[in-house]
């Protein structure tokens, strides 16, 4: 059977890892013509670290990234509420904080022990697709085919492009922006902070990625300049603004060709789910090409999609809103998961499944 995966972003990792873990080879091809080294998506869940149990990767996550295990929440600098799951069933159950290049490193590093390397600088120029066959025409000027393909190329997924797949969606108004930071003084890595500030209910989250370093995000268009906390930064690694899109691929699958990750959908990064929603993605995609079930493939990831986006935008408007009624609602309903331990447990359960 001859695969090939377009893309060698977490997503199209994940797809080709799986294969691997089945003895079955593939070929992984990447447009950029080397690595990324950004950190962007910063957050792994329990559910994929599960997933990746069964590909004889965890270990490695596990070793390296950082366990949230507490969230303190505050309102104009001061506590709203404070969640420590230290001592309770999800100490070991927590989002895992590392950076996107590392995530993308250790699963290049497990394809490399089974003998798959990423070919860079090569990108898919032209896709005929039939029930049977795939053809690829390839920028080196070379052409093959293959029995499927996973496309895992990104929101602008020139796959999905060629075979005409409607994204449908909005683009939210306004920039959010992130910084990525070394710091220098007292810095607790197991912990995330939200501060809320501002009657527009603005916020600052901090997100540790290593022990030393974390990815500030911002609902405004300077991440630094508007953090209200004390935070010792030592050096600035990087700085960014993006505008949140929410959009979702008409089908995942065309022919012989399926679509993972961004190439499927993309949301708010509220809640750190999207890098592993496509992980999952990729996970189920390989697994249908291997047991020869890929009709079921899209109804069921699109359905898991809608599902994650739906509870990201509630999550996202609920934080961010400045309507006096969610505003009042957020906080209540924090003070509750706070306070009531059944409240907690249910919010965890919720927030770290994907």
């Amino acid at each position: 059977m001859d695969i090939l995966i377009v893309g060698a972003g977490p997503t199209g990792l994940t797809a080709a890892t799986t294969l691997a873990s089945r003895g079955i080879a593939c070929r992984i091809v990447e447009r950029k013509s080397e690595p990324s080294e950004l950190s962007r998506a910063v957050g792994i869940m329990p559910a994929t670290i599960d997933a990746l149990k069964t590909l004889g990767v965890a270990e490695a996550f596990l070793e390296e990234a950082m366990p949230l295990r507490k969230m303190h929440i505050l309102r104009d600098e001061r506590t709203l509420a404070y969640l420590d799951n230290r001592g309770n069933e999800f100490k070991n159950r927590v989002p895992l904080g590392l950076p996107q290049n590392r995530t993308e490193g250790i699963l290049r590093d497990a394809l490399l022990e089974k003998g798959t390397k990423v070919e860079y600088d090569l990108s898919v120029n032209t896709i005929i697709s039939t029930s049977e066959k795939t053809e690829v025409h390839f920028s080196d000027n070379t052409r093959a085919e293959f029995d499927w393909i996973i496309a895992a190329d990104g929101i602008q997924s020139s796959t999905r492009k060629q075979l005409q797949i409607q994204y449908p969606g909005i683009d939210l108004p306004g920039k959010w922006s992130i910084a990525d930071v070394d710091l220098a003084g007292d810095f607790d890595p197991e912990e995330i902070t939200l501060d809320l500030y501002g009657r527009d209910n603005q916020f600052t989250l901090i997100l540790p990625i290593e022990k030393r370093r974390a990815r500030i995000a911002s609902s405004t268009e300077d991440a630094l300049a508007n953090m209200k906390l004390p935070l010792n930064i030592g050096n600035v690694r990087r700085t960014g603004t993006f505008q949140i899109s929410i959009r979702q691929a008409e089908t995942y699958r065309k022919n012989r060709i399926l679509l993972a990750g961004d190439a499927a959908h993309c949301h708010s990064p509220v809640g750190g789910k999207g890098m592993n929603l496509g992980m999952a993605d990729a996970v189920a995609a390989a697994t249908a090409i291997v047991n020869g079930n890929v009709d079921q493939y899209s109804e069921v990831r699109r359905k898991a999609g809608i599902s994650v986006v739906r509870k990201t935008e509630i999550a996202r408007y609920l934080i961010s809103s400045g309507n006096p009624l969610a505003k009042a609602f957020f906080w209540l309903s924090v003070k509750s998961i706070s306070s009531i331990t059944p409240l907690h447990h249910a919010f965890m359960k919720q927030w770290i499944s994907v």
